[in-house]
């Protein structure tokens, strides 16, 4: 495979992760929010009302307990998310960055005159600036309208 084809691979399975990991995060906020209002209504009918503690299966303590696990479980849960999407884009972007040209041992510097044009012919000048490093200088001679 190429590396442009692991780009797209990349890309493609870090959209598909955004996506499902998105709708995982708003499933679990709205899970937690109706538990909490489910908890306040349990809170108000033993306080306002004077049901008594055991009045919706279990008693108050124990549904705030189970709220703040759930809770703590959604926590890791993102927090999980979160690093392993971080992880994959990442990768991603250190497969993008462009990987050190070396010439018998030489790290190439790359410019080219005009900045910004891929098209046309271009001439090619090595440099040697250091016993470490060379400049490739690439000019423009025939641009790409021209051909």
């Amino acid at each position: 495979m190429s590396d442009k084809q692991i780009n797209v691979e990349l890309r493609n399975a870090e959209d598909k992760l955004r996506r499902g990991y998105s709708l995982l995060s708003k499933l679990f906020l709205l899970i937690a929010i109706l538990f909490i209002i489910f908890v306040v209504f349990l809170f108000i009918g033993v306080t306002s009302f004077e049901y008594g503690h055991d009045w919706a299966l279990f008693n108050l303590e124990a549904w705030i307990i189970a709220l703040s696990a759930l809770l703590g479980v959604f926590i890791v849960l993102e927090l999980f998310f979160y690093f392993h999407f971080s992880s994959v884009r990442n990768k991603r972007i250190e497969l993008e960055k462009p990987k050190p040209e070396f010439i018998n041992g030489k790290r190439v510097y790359v410019y080219t005159f005009p900045k910004g044009e891929d098209g046309g012919i271009f001439t090619k000048t090595y440099i040697e600036f250091d016993e470490n490093s060379v400049l490739r200088l690439r000019s423009l001679i025939i641009p790409p309208e021209e051909l």
